[in-house]
């Protein structure tokens, strides 16, 4: 079993929530006696492991990819928007 413990005080989960590091705050170590203090705290508990190497570059990459596919989805349904509005207030200056 793994024992290193991050000290990066804080991380900011991809639904924008933000978690703190309590081993950072309180420099224990100890798993369980860590897990049952934040589960006594309010808030959501998140237990996590870090990504190496090749899978941390495959988890970017299809990050990046994931985050190109929705700003070009955003961009053509605003130009959508901007062509049908632009049709509307054509036909009501022929009018």
């Amino acid at each position: 079993m793994n024992r290193k413990v991050a000290q990066a005080p804080f991380s900011v989960g991809s639904d924008g929530t933000v978690f703190v590091n309590l081993a950072h705050v309180r420099g224990d170590v100890a798993m369980v006696k860590l897990i049952r203090e934040a589960r006594r705290m309010d808030g959501v508990l998140f237990l996590g492991i870090s990504v190496i190497g090749a899978e941390k570059d495959l988890l970017i990459q299809a990050i990046d990819n994931a985050g190109a596919e929705a700003v070009a989805k955003m961009v053509g349904r605003r130009l959508h928007e901007q062509k049908q509005r632009g049709r509307r207030s054509s036909s009501r200056r022929l009018r």
